[in-house]
């Protein structure tokens, strides 16, 4: 009878201790997909009103090469802004040149007219200069009449010069702010219509994101939010693992942390990858439904031999101390 009962507490024993060993840890796992951290980001194009509509995007997964367009929008006003401002200035020049000749004809007779009236002293001050004792006293007087008159006259033809001069000067000035402002409307304009397209900066292959709020995949046509990211040029490079952990399950996730991956395009294979990077905050994705989701960015090993591209789906299996991954009162991390 005691054999028995020390058999029934040994059995009981170990159900507990396997109760708890249970409890004590668990396995959760996650979703994600291979990524290329090196990717360029193609970002819907700003603009003055928001959302834009995408008139143009690069066909999905074909390769593109440094300058080829990404995505466009309509450039809306700032294109005929570009014409009608390159016709405005083209109008300006004309005119300003036609104004500015006619000012110089009106400074080169001014010119002449000083030179005429410098003549006119000269001979002036000859004549005023005979002495009295030769000539007769009313030619004297004359003399000195004209040259006092020669005089007014040639501060007169200096005053005109001066004028005109001052006027060629006033209207060339004048000229050159007109068209610098309708130049700087220009570029402004031209500035819009360059930010209205975005282009490739190195070769890659386009693969476009999911909208957040409708779960629907990013084409032309769609209504998005400027500065809104909508997809990759995926380059070679590096690749790693980018998870998505609900809420719950943000306080069983640390740094460093291992990770059992396998890839649903490399059936059979195991890795062992580690977290390098958890968001702050969840986001929500509204294609997977109401959940709000953590991003965990995970590390590859080096050398792990698979032939991995970006865009594969991955399972992400973690070990979770039951305990820290219990909910508490007290926010997560």
């Amino acid at each position: 009878m005691t054999r028995r009962a020390d058999l029934a507490w040994l059995a009981l024993a170990l159900l507990l201790a396997a109760g708890a060993s249970q409890a004590a840890a668990r396995k959760v796992v996650f979703t994600g997909q291979v990524r290329a951290p090196d990717a360029e980001g193609i970002y819907a194009p700003m603009a003055e009103n928001s959302p834009v509509v995408l008139r143009f995007l690069a066909p999905e997964g074909s390769e593109v090469k440094p300058g080829d367009p990404l995505v466009r929008i309509d450039p809306g006003s700032s294109l005929a802004a570009q014409e009608t401002l390159q016709a405005q200035i083209s109008q300006t020049r004309a005119r300003v040149a036609k104004e500015l000749a006619e000012l110089a004809v009106l400074e080169v007779d001014a010119e002449l007219a000083y030179v005429d009236a410098r003549a006119a002293l000269a001979k002036a001050e000859v004549d005023a200069g005979i002495p009295a004792d030769y000539i007769a006293r009313i030619d004297a007087d004359r003399y000195r009449g004209e040259l006092d008159r020669a005089q007014r006259e040639i501060a007169l033809k200096q005053g005109e010069l001066d004028a005109a001069r001052a006027a060629t000067r006033r209207r060339r000035d004048d000229a050159a702010l007109e068209i610098a402002k309708l130049d700087t409307d220009l570029r402004f304009a031209a500035g819009n219509i360059a930010a209205a397209e975005q282009r490739a900066e190195g070769r890659g292959v386009v693969v476009y994101s999911f909208n957040p709020w409708t779960g629907q995949r990013y084409e032309e046509g769609a209504s998005v939010n400027s500065g809104s990211l909508i997809g990759e040029v995926i380059q070679e490079g590096s690749l790693s693992v980018r998870a998505y952990a609900l809420e719950p399950d943000r306080r069983g996730l640390a740094l460093g942390q291992a990770l059992a991956l396998q890839f649903d395009a490399v059936p059979g294979r195991t890795v062992q990858g580690r977290i390098s990077a958890i968001s702050g905050a969840p986001q929500a994705k509204a294609e997977w439904g109401a959940g709000r989701y953590f991003l965990v960015d995970v590390d590859l090993p080096a050398g792990h031999g698979l032939p991995l591209r970006p865009g594969m789906s991955v399972r992400a299996l973690a070990t979770m101390d039951a305990a820290a991954a219990a909910p508490a009162s007290a926010p997560a991390p």
